[in-house]
């Protein structure tokens, strides 16, 4: 399947424990509540949303950049609850072969095992359903945790790039790939 006809409908994945879907109005409060915490933002590099309503002008904004086949942002849900706990963004595709992937979490959820399970299922779906090539990360090198995270999915560290602009900030950020042919 090629990576535009890959990309008609939104993709719902479901995990053991997950199920990773299109964010809607309706989850706006929910990643309100816990996007607004500054230690789930503190390595995003932007500022937390200012209210509710922003949010939901954030949705729109990820479903239509969905539909241009610039992103995809997958709502990450607890099975059994519905509510949003965190998000997964594949995005940055660069001629179909390449993509960049950022995710955040709810504090309460951390060291759950949640990022890993929905890594787990997001990374072969682009390398097997939209053929990508490569998927890469970008992560600030205080961010313990995410490189933890990067290379238990076995991505690999490429190096340092300095000053980089990272959302609002220009900071030193590591780069972190992972090839199809890597992919276990």
């Amino acid at each position: 399947m090629s990576f535009n006809e890959s990309f008609q409908e939104f993709p719902i994945i479901e995990t053991e424990r997950l199920i990773l879907r299109e964010l809607q109005s309706e989850d706006a409060e929910d990643y309100f509540n816990y996007f607004s915490n500054k230690e789930v933002t503190m390595f995003w590099g932007y500022d937390c949303p200012k209210d509710v309503k922003t949010v939901a002008s954030t949705f729109v904004r990820f479903s239509n950049a969905f539909k241009r086949k610039e992103m995809i942002v997958w709502g990450i849900s607890e099975k059994g609850t519905d509510k949003i706990i965190g998000t997964c963004i594949l995005g940055n595709f660069v001629r179909g072969s390449m993509a960049n992937i950022s995710y955040n979490l709810s504090r309460e959820q951390w060291k759950r095992g949640f990022m890993l399970e929905a890594l787990g299922a997001i990374i072969p779906f682009g390398f097997n359903n939209l053929g990508l090539h490569r998927i890469q990360a970008m992560v600030m090198p205080e961010n313990n945790a995410s490189i933890s995270l990067l290379e238990k999915c076995n991505f690999k560290n490429e190096g340092l790039l300095r000053a980089y602009s990272f959302g609002t900030l220009f900071t030193d950020t590591l780069i972190y790939s992972l090839l199809a042919e890597e992919l276990n």
